[in-house]
């Protein structure tokens, strides 16, 4: 994985990884279960859909609150994931595809 501050521009990233090559992203918008119980509160589901994590359509405080949840605005800084022994293909090796993040 290439990382780089979250205030970084974009010149910033390019000189890192070009983005050319691949697409750097944040982890934008998370609701993620309370401290107290998170490890049984991950696999939750409501209407078939997960309520915690990168993959909840949960993507406000308020609506994060209202599960007993901790919105996050922003996890981490920028990052590109790089699957290095995934593929021959620059697509699949840079995770171009997007893998399910919310950017």
């Amino acid at each position: 994985m290439f990382t780089a501050p979250a205030g970084a521009a974009e010149d910033e990233l390019n000189e890192r990884l070009p983005l050319s090559v691949a697409r750097w992203h944040q982890h934008v918008n998370w609701c993620l279960p309370p401290l107290r119980r998170a490890r049984e509160r991950w696999r939750e589901v409501k209407d078939g859909q997960p309520v915690f994590g990168p993959r909840s359509p949960i993507a406000t405080a308020e609506a994060c609150a209202a599960v007993g949840g901790r919105f996050q605005p922003r996890l981490l800084g920028w990052m590109v994931h790089v699957m290095a022994f995934a593929s021959d293909d620059p697509h699949g090796i840079w995770g171009v595809e997007g893998g399910g993040h919310r950017h």
